[in-house]
């Protein structure tokens, strides 16, 4: 008994299925925007913030009147552009302090540096002018300004988070235990406004009940308020947060929080956690740096859009642009709105 196959037309009609590879629009291209200037320099010995990085990265928001500064391990790698000024790296032969620490794998450790995705994602949530090709972003903008609740996932030195909040969010800006103690919180009290904490009067209570992290509360930083949490994205999210800080939830961000292929489905599980429990019908916007090396380890673009269609969920490509990241070359970063 023999079964013959037409092997072409087999393995045809199973291409016929797959969606075409990933092409973004070329309309939705945003170059580099004038409202935000960025740069970095080596922290002086004697800053009393010293302990915590050996740089400072910093960043202007439109319409924060002083800039955000935020120190980190690392120089940034492939944001900033001509004119910015850029610090070199530092070769110490100093241990990593952190190199012993449970949660410190080599996910951890890149968030001790600033990558291209977060300086996207901050111009297209607080820069007007840069969204003249995708009014979407204007409404997520507008949302902000009205103090939108936001959860930051891999938020690494807190970038993106602290500058949404300075733009007017209530931002909980979390990570893994070693990132939150030692980057996310100290850059949060050094860009807060003096004196204005979770003590003040003022502040919202989800904004508190967000602020789960030890020894962490809501700081004021510019028109809103940041505070830090701890997310593992490897257990559930409703034993990490409050049930009514999740039910609240308006958008969640994150900054190449894909990266790597096997925090494809732990980052989606996070956010599928909150698309069910929130009751103001949140959306995640996420950036996705393409990468030209080492397939075997780093996620295409094509394998996080099939995971989320795979979980019955759209997405649209909001803004795109070129970034040049050291040896790797110039590859697209792309910020996607996620919707369930």
């Amino acid at each position: 008994f023999l079964v013959f196959i037409n092997i072409p037309s087999f393995f045809e009609s199973g291409t016929r299925n797959m969606p075409p590879p990933f092409k973004a629009d070329p309309a939705r291209h945003c170059p580099v925007s004038s409202e935000i200037v960025c740069g970095e320099e080596p922290v002086g010995q004697d800053d009393d913030m010293h302990e915590y990085g050996n740089y400072t990265f910093h960043m202007t928001v439109p319409g924060v009147s002083r800039r955000l500064d935020f120190l980190c391990r690392d120089p940034s790698c492939g944001v900033l552009v001509k004119g910015e000024d850029a610090a070199e790296k530092i070769v110490d032969g100093r241990v990593d302090p952190f190199l012993f620490e449970p949660d410190y794998y080599l996910e951890a450790k890149t968030g001790f540096q600033v990558w291209p995705g977060s300086r996207l994602l901050v111009e297209a949530l607080t820069c007007p002018r840069s969204c003249a090709n995708c009014p979407e972003m204007l409404t997520w903008q507008n949302k902000l300004a009205q103090g939108a609740n936001v959860v930051e996932l891999g938020a690494g030195i807190g970038v993106v988070g602290t500058c949404l909040a300075a733009a007017g969010g209530c931002v909980a800006i979390t990570d893994l235990t070693t990132l939150v103690n030692n980057a996310v919180i100290p850059n949060i009290v050094r860009n807060s406004e003096e004196g204005i904490n979770g003590q003040d009067e003022s502040f919202p209570q989800w904004m508190r009940d967000a602020s789960t992290a030890k020894d962490s509360e809501p700081y004021k930083i510019g028109r809103g308020w940041a505070g830090g949490a701890v997310i593992d994205w490897m257990a559930p999210l409703d034993s990490q947060l409050p049930a009514e800080v999740i039910s609240n939830i308006d958008i969640v961000v994150g900054c190449d929080c894909f990266w790597m292929k096997k925090l494809i489905d732990p980052v989606l599980s996070v956010v599928a956690d909150v698309f069910a429990s929130s009751k103001r019908h949140p959306k995640f916007l996420a950036t996705y740096q393409r990468r030209g090396a080492s397939p075997a380890l780093f996620s295409t673009v094509d394998e996080v859009l099939g995971a989320v269609r795979s979980r019955g969920w759209t997405f649209e490509c909001l803004v795109w642009r070129s970034n040049e990241i050291g040896e790797d070359g110039d590859n697209e970063v792309f910020l996607f709105e996620i919707s369930p």
